[in-house]
């Protein structure tokens, strides 16, 4: 069930993800250890910024707010859907954050020139970057109690929505069908966490309902699952061993496996997921973003650390944002 609480991590889990990541992403894991020390960043910096990711989650969630509630939503047709999105993301481009993606800033330059109503051609592109996943919680908030009766058959009318609107807003950018489902989990495994899913029990249901769009995501789950068997017994001797087999994470299904990975193996401690979300050679940022959403979104704010919220830059921006969201709410 939606509560206030679980609003409140999902977001404040994304943004520590993001701002812990930030300092990393473009690194090496050789090299985040000779800045870091052996165990890696393991806090954020004093005045710590987000990147992108978590702009684009706002520009995702402004988007909602102008779209309404669910039932309002499933009245809604495609283009107008499509128009708000494509309005926000240029928005967006006002202030992007540090390092935005080259395949969304292309795309929503495109829509600048011509207009938030070509939104249908602007992810005209064969890019499965995770720019669609790292974006994608605010959908599984608005969507996480419409979807509650049909969670056992993983199917129905708003199942159907939801998909239809992930499909949108990732498509807006991004045009390989793998990122179009990497969204969908991410906005998929925020709605199963708020409806009290542990994250250990999301694989199945995941795999149901995304598997079908593309292979390359179909095979990124398998590595996880086998990551997780392969750590579990020893096969492989550290996280940084599993989270490598299954990938880097600049593509959108290996950034949401390895954040699935690390909210399974460290689902008691927000701070331990992260850690080991950005300590590795991949999207650090990304991976972390995607991670926190989803234990934020389990736990609420219980598990989020206020230490780790002080550390950053834009705390008072976030508050009074996340005050408008729950308003709405």
């Amino acid at each position: 069930m939606l509560t206030k609480d679980k609003i409140l991590g999902c977001y404040w889990g994304l943004a520590l993800g993001d701002a812990l990541g930030m300092p990393v992403e473009f690194h090496s894991i050789e090299a985040i250890r000779d800045i870091y020390g052996e165990d890696g960043i393991l806090n954020p910096e004093k005045n710590a910024i987000w990147t992108d990711d978590t702009e684009m989650t706002i520009a995702v969630t402004n988007s909602l707010l102008r779209l309404g509630e669910v039932k309002q939503i499933k009245d809604l047709i495609d283009d107008t859907i499509g128009r708000n999105f494509a309005e926000e993301f240029i928005n967006w481009l006002n202030n992007p954050g540090y390092s935005p993606g080259r395949t969304t800033t292309h795309a929503v330059n495109f829509l600048k020139v011509n207009g938030a109503k070509k939104w249908k051609l602007s992810g005209v592109n064969d890019s499965k970057g995770c720019g669609t996943v790292m974006r994608a919680a605010p959908l599984g908030i608005w969507f996480a109690n419409s979807l509650t009766p049909e969670l056992p058959l993983i199917d129905g009318p708003h199942h159907k929505l939801l998909f239809n609107v992930s499909m949108i807003q990732s498509e807006i950018t991004h045009g390989h069908k793998a990122a179009t489902a990497a969204a969908l989990a991410g906005s998929y495994a925020v709605a199963l966490a708020i409806n009290g899913m542990h994250p250990d029990k999301m694989i199945n249901p995941i795999e149901k309902y995304c598997n079908h769009l593309h292979s390359d995501f179909e095979n990124a789950m398998q590595r996880l699952k086998t990551s997780l068997t392969q750590r579990k017994g020893g096969a492989f001797g550290s996280d940084l061993e599993a989270l490598t087999y299954i990938g880097q994470g600049w593509v959108g299904e290996e950034a949401f496996a390895m954040a699935l990975y690390s909210a399974i193996q460290y689902a008691n401690d927000l701070k331990s997921c992260l850690r080991v979300s950005v300590n590795h050679d991949g999207d650090s940022d990304s991976v972390a973003c995607i991670a926190g959403s989803i234990l934020g979104a389990f736990y609420g704010t219980s598990i989020i650390p206020k230490d780790w919220i002080d550390c950053l830059a834009e705390k008072e921006r976030m508050e009074m944002f996340l005050s408008k969201v729950i308003e709405f709410f």
